[in-house]
C-alpha cells in the first residue's frame, strides 16, 4: 500500500509540472461581465462601451448572440467580453439598450496578477413599454451554448393545471426521480432556483410540487459561479450544476396565487394553494397542501411513470409552508427564512421473498409485515448572504424537530429444500423523537488585491430519543427445539455533536491559483442501549403507554444485561492540504486541478456491555484528488479517500436479542480505502442535438462484509463483520437527444447505463469450516427511449419504452443463474379539444419476466386519463382525472446483492376517478 500511494504522489507531481501553463510577457486582461433585464433575468440586446475613469471611451462592443440554425432567430446570452487592457486602473462599462434606462458599473484591474476584469451584472430597466411585435416561427424547445442548456417552457404541450414537475420531467434529457432528484444528460443538478434565488431553502421538492408550470418562462441548466469564484472573478471549484427556474413577466412582479380542491371514488380527496408575492423588494411565499393520493403520486400523464415511482403503502399528507426573501445591499446578497411543517399517516403492507446464497443449498424466506406509522414534522431553515466586491459571508441557521409512533404485524417462514424450519410471527409498536440543529457560517475577504483568505466553522447537533416495544413467538416445526416467546422492550436515545473549523487561503497569479488549506473537525456519539426482557417479569399485556419505570424493571431482573450497552465515541481529524490550479493549462488547454490533503484520524471509543472496552485508533491517510474539465466538452477526474470501519464493530460482544440472528463484533477489521476514476464527454450539434457519455470506475479495498453462518437446523443467522477485497463496479451511460425533421416537430430522447458489479462477501452453513467468499457478478442494462411528436400548440403525441436487465452469476457451488428484467411500452397523448376541452391520456404496459416467483412475472396495463375545461379566460379549470383505469397496478421491486434476492411487494393506492376545481390569478403592479 506505501508503494500505491509514493506512485500515487509522483503521478502528481509529474501531473502538475506537465500542466503547467505558459503565459506571453505582455499580458492583457479582458473585461467580462453580463447584462440582464432586471425584471425577467434574460440576456437582452445590448450596446456597451468602455471607458476610463474620465468618460474616455476606449472600445465597445455588444452583447453576445447565436442565431439559431433552424429559426434564424438571434438568441441573446447577456454575455460581453472586451479584448482587454493592459494598465492597472479604474474603469467604467456603459451599457446603452432601446426602451432602456443607460446602465454604469464601475470596475477595476487592482492587480497585475488577476486574471481578467470581472464586471458586477450590470440590470437594466425599461422606461417605456415597446410596441409588441408578433413573431410566427417553431417553437424551439431548447438551446445549447456550451454547457449552458436554456429550455423554452412555452414549446411543450403540457396538462392544463400543470406543476413544475411535470415541465422538468419533459425536458428533453432531464430525469426527474420520485424523491425529487432532478439529472439532466446524466448529470445531477445540485441546486434549484427560482428567478435566480433559494425556493424555500433550495428545497427542490417544494418548488417542483407547488410551483404552476404556467408561471414559467424559460428553464436555464448551466454551472454556476459559487461565493469564491463570483468575489475573485475566475473559476475557483466551486461550481454548482444548477437548474434555474425563469418566470414569465407577467408573473415576475405582483402577486399569483393557486387554489385546487377535488374529490373521488375510493374516498380519494386532495386540497392544495399556493400563494406568492415577488418584487425587487422582498418575496413572500406560503403553501398548503393536503391528500392521500400518496402524496405527489398523482395521475402522471406524460409517460415517466412506472409501477416503482408509487410511493409504498397508502399515506396521507398534511404539508404547509411560509418563505421571505429580501434582497439586501446587492442583487447577488439576500436573506431569506423559511418554515415549514408536515403530518403524515401511513399504511403499508409489505410481502417479500428472500433467497440467501449458501455454498451447499440456499435458504428461502417468506414475509408479510403490516405497518402503520404517523409522524409530525417542523423545520425552520434562515439564511443569510452578504456578496460584495471585497468579502462575502454565508450563514446559515436551521432547526427541526420529528415526532413518529407506529404499530404493526409480523409473520415470516424460513425454508431449505422446501422444508420448513421456523416460523415467527411478531407485533411491535415504536415512537420516535428526533431534534436538530445546524448553525454553517463562512466569511472569505479580498486581500492583496487578488488574494482571497477564508474562514469556515460549523456546529451540528443532533438528539433522538427511540422507544420499541416487540413481542415475538419463534415456533419450529419439531419438538426437539422448543419455541422461542419473548417482550423486549428497548430505549436507545442517542446523541450526535459535529463542531468543524477550517481556514484557507487562495494565492492567484493571472489564471493560476495555490491554496494551502487546514480544517479540524471534532465528532462526538453517545448512545445508549437498555434491552429489557418483559416476558421475565410477566405476561402482561404491555404497552408503551403503561410501562414500569426503568429502574423498577431493572430491580425486577428485566434488564438483558448481555445486550443492554452504552459508549461515548470521538474524532479527532486534521486536515492539511494543499492544491494547485490552472484556468489553461497545456494540456489541452484544459482547467487542471490537483489537491495533495493529508489527515490525521484519531478515534477513541469507550464501550460499556459486561464489562468495560476500551478501543483507540490514530492512522495518517493521504487522499490526492486531480481533476482535467474543458468547459461543456470533457472532464475526468480521480482521486482516493480512506476511513475507519464502524467503531463499534471494533469491540468484542455477542448480541442475541433477536431470536434469528446473532451478531459478534471483529477487532481485526482493517482500514478501508476507496479508489474512483470518472470521465465524460459531451458533444453538441445542429437540430438540438446533444450526446453525452460517461464512464466511472470503483474500487474499495478491506470493505466490511457481514460474513454470514446459518444454522439449517434452527434457521438462526450468525453474522461476523470481515475485511475483504475484490468489491469493484464498473459503469458507463450514453445520452443522446435531437430533432429528427427540420421544424423540430418531431424529437428523440434516449438514455441507456450499463454496470457490472463485481461483489464479495463471506457465507458458510453451520458445521463447515471456515467462511467461503460468495463472489457475485451483476449485470444491469438499462435502456430508456422517448420519440415525440409535436404538431402544434393543439396536438402532440409521445411514444415511449424502457427496458431494466439484470444478469447475476457466480462460481459458487450450486448457484443458479439469474436473468430478470422490466421492459414497458407506452403511449402518451395530450390534444386541444372544441369548447375549451382539452384530453391528456397515457396508456403503458408493464412486464416483468425471470423472477423466481411465478406471481411476480406479469404483464400490467396501466392507464391514466386527464379531461379539463377552462373557464373565465383561463382562471378556473375543471379537471377530471382518472388513475389506474385498467385497475392492473402492482407496486413490485427487486434487489440483489452478494449475499443474495430479494423481491418485494407493497400494497399501492387503488384506481380512483376525481373531480377538482382550480382557480390562478396574478395581480401586476400599476404601472406608473
Amino acid at each position: 500500500m506505501t508503494k500505491n500511494r509514493v506512485r500515487s504522489l509522483f503521478f502528481m507531481i509529474c501531473a502538475l509540472l506537465m500542466c503547467l501553463s505558459a503565459h506571453a510577457q505582455k499580458y492583457r486582461y479582458q473585461v467580462n461581465g453580463l447584462v440582464q433585464d432586471a425584471i425577467t433575468g434574460e440576456g437582452m440586446p445590448v450596446k456597451l462601451y468602455l471607458m476610463t475613469a474620465d468618460s474616455i471611451v476606449i472600445d465597445s462592443v455588444s452583447t453576445e448572440a447565436e442565431q439559431d440554425p433552424e429559426s434564424g432567430k438571434a438568441i441573446y446570452t447577456g454575455e460581453y467580453s472586451f479584448p482587454g487592457v493592459i494598465e492597472k486602473g479604474h474603469y467604467i462599462v456603459h451599457a446603452v439598450s432601446e426602451g432602456y434606462q443607460d446602465a454604469y458599473m464601475n470596475c477595476e484591474l487592482k492587480s497585475k496578477r488577476e486574471f481578467y476584469i470581472p464586471v458586477r451584472t450590470i440590470y437594466m430597466y425599461k422606461v417605456h413599454k415597446l410596441k409588441e411585435v408578433t413573431v410566427k416561427a417553431t417553437k424551439l424547445k431548447m438551446v445549447i451554448k456550451k454547457d449552458t442548456i436554456v429550455y423554452n417552457a412555452d414549446a411543450f404541450n403540457l396538462p392544463e393545471g400543470s406543476m413544475l414537475e411535470t415541465l422538468v420531467a419533459r425536458l428533453p434529457g432531464a430525469k426527474l426521480t420520485k424523491d425529487g432528484q432532478i439529472y439532466v444528460n446524466g448529470k445531477y443538478v445540485e441546486s434549484l432556483l427560482v428567478n435566480g434565488n433559494n425556493f424555500f431553502s433550495g428545497n427542490p421538492m417544494m418548488a417542483l410540487e407547488n410551483l404552476p408550470a404556467y408561471t414559467v418562462s424559460k428553464i436555464k441548466v448551466f454551472n454556476k459561479a459559487g461565493q469564491k469564484s463570483q468575489m475573485m472573478g475566475q473559476d475557483m471549484g466551486d461550481k454548482v450544476y444548477t437548474m434555474d427556474v425563469r418566470l414569465k413577466k407577467e408573473y415576475a412582479t405582483g402577486y399569483m396565487g393557486n387554489f385546487e380542491a377535488g374529490v373521488g371514488t375510493q374516498h380519494r380527496y386532495m386540497t392544495r394553494a399556493f400563494l406568492m408575492k415577488f418584487s425587487d423588494k422582498e418575496r413572500i411565499g406560503t403553501y398548503f397542501n393536503m391528500n392521500n393520493l400518496n402524496d405527489n403520486q398523482r395521475a402522471r400523464l406524460d409517460g415517466e411513470w412506472s409501477p416503482q415511482d408509487v410511493s409504498d403503502g397508502l399515506t396521507t399528507t398534511k404539508t404547509a409552508g411560509l418563505s421571505y426573501m429580501r434582497p439586501l445591499s446587492t442583487p447577488i446578497s439576500w436573506f431569506q427564512s423559511d418554515v415549514t411543517w408536515e403530518h403524515t399517516n401511513d399504511n403499508l403492507v409489505t410481502k417479500t421473498n428472500t433467497q440467501t446464497f449458501l455454498p451447499d443449498g440456499d435458504s428461502y424466506r417468506k414475509a408479510v409485515s403490516n405497518m402503520r406509522n404517523s409522524s409530525t414534522s417542523w423545520q425552520t431553515t434562515n439564511l443569510l448572504i452578504l456578496q460584495e466586491d471585497a468579502y462575502y459571508v454565508t450563514s446559515n441557521l436551521a432547526a427541526s424537530y420529528k415526532k413518529k409512533t407506529g404499530w404493526g404485524l409480523d409473520n415470516q417462514r424460513d425454508s431449505v429444500h422446501n422444508s420448513l424450519l421456523s416460523r415467527l410471527m411478531e407485533s411491535q409498536s415504536n415512537d420516535v423523537k428526533h431534534y436538530g440543529f445546524t448553525f454553517d457560517n463562512s466569511v472569505g475577504w479580498k486581500v492583496l488585491m487578488s488574494d482571497m483568505f477564508g474562514v469556515t466553522g460549523q456546529v451540528y447537533y443532533t438528539r433522538d430519543l427511540n422507544r420499541s416495544l416487540l413481542s415475538s413467538d419463534l415456533q419450529y416445526p419439531t419438538a426437539a427445539l422448543p419455541a422461542d416467546k419473548r417482550v423486549r422492550y428497548l430505549n436507545t436515545p442517542n446523541q450526535n455533536l459535529k463542531l468543524t473549523a477550517g481556514l484557507h487561503y487562495i494565492w492567484n497569479y493571472r489564471d493560476r491559483s495555490v491554496i494551502p488549506e487546514y480544517k479540524y473537525i471534532y465528532n462526538f456519539n453517545k448512545a445508549n442501549n437498555l434491552l429489557y426482557r418483559l416476558d421475565r417479569i410477566g405476561a402482561g399485556p404491555y404497552s408503551l403507554d403503561n410501562l414500569p419505570p426503568s429502574t423498577a424493571l431493572m430491580i425486577a431482573g428485566a434488564l438483558d444485561g448481555n445486550n443492554t450497552y452504552e459508549y461515548r465515541e470521538r474524532r479527532h481529524e486534521h486536515l492539511f492540504n494543499l492544491s494547485y490550479s490552472s484556468l489553461k493549462s497545456l494540456l489541452f488547454g484544459a482547467e487542471f486541478r490537483v489537491g495533495v490533503p493529508v489527515r490525521l484520524l484519531h478515534a477513541s471509543l469507550n464501550y460499556e456491555r459486561m464489562g468495560m472496552q476500551h478501543i483507540s485508533r490514530q492512522r495518517t491517510f493521504f487522499e490526492p484528488m486531480l481533476s482535467l474539465e474543458k468547459q461543456g466538452q470533457w472532464s475526468v477526474r480521480m482521486g482516493m479517500s480512506s476511513d475507519f470501519p464502524e467503531m463499534t464493530l471494533l469491540t468484542t460482544y455477542r448480541d442475541d436479542s433477536n431470536p434469528l440472528y446473532v451478531r459478534e463484533g471483529n477487532s481485526k477489521l482493517r482500514d478501508i480505502h476507496k479508489y474512483y476514476v470518472t470521465g465524460n464527454v459531451t458533444f453538441r450539434g445542429q437540430h438540438q442535438q446533444s450526446i453525452s457519455l460517461s464512464a466511472s470506475y470503483n474500487q474499495t479495498d478491506n470493505a466490511v462484509a457481514y460474513g454470514l453462518q446459518y444454522d439449517k437446523t434452527t434457521s438462526v443467522s450468525h453474522i461476523l463483520p470481515v475485511s475483504v477485497n475484490g468489491n469493484w463496479h464498473i459503469n458507463g451511460s450514453f445520452n443522446f437527444t435531437r430533432a429528427l425533421d427540420k421544424n423540430n416537430r418531431l424529437t428523440i430522447d434516449n438514455n441507456f447505463a450499463a454496470e457490472y458489479r463485481h461483489s464479495v462477501d463471506m457465507a458458510q452453513t453451520l458445521g463447515s469450516t471456515g467462511n467461503e467468499r460468495s463472489i457475485v457478478g451483476n449485470v444491469i442494462l438499462d435502456n430508456s427511449l422517448k420519440l415525440n411528436y409535436r404538431a402544434n400548440d393543439n396536438a402532440e403525441v409521445a411514444l415511449h419504452g424502457g427496458v431494466k436487465y439484470y444478469s447475476i452469476t457466480s462460481k459458487r457451488t450450486g448457484f443458479e443463474a439469474i436473468h430478470a428484467g422490466d421492459y414497458n411500452v407506452g403511449l402518451n397523448t395530450t390534444l386541444a379539444l372544441p369548447c375549451h376541452f382539452q384530453l391528456v391520456t397515457d396508456i403503458t404496459v408493464f412486464m416483468r419476466r425471470g423472477y423466481q416467483q411465478a406471481e411476480m412475472n406479469t404483464s400490467d396495463w396501466l392507464w391514466n386519463a386527464q379531461l379539463t375545461r377552462s373557464f373565465f379566460n383561463n382562471h378556473l379549470l375543471a379537471k377530471l382525472q382518472a388513475f389506474d383505469i385498467l385497475h392492473q397496478l402492482k407496486s413490485t421491486s427487486y434487489a440483489v446483492n452478494e449475499q443474495g434476492r430479494m423481491e418485494t411487494w407493497h400494497n399501492s393506492i387503488p384506481r380512483y376517478v376525481m373531480f377538482s376545481l382550480a382557480w390562478k390569478f396574478n395581480v401586476n403592479p400599476k404601472k406608473k
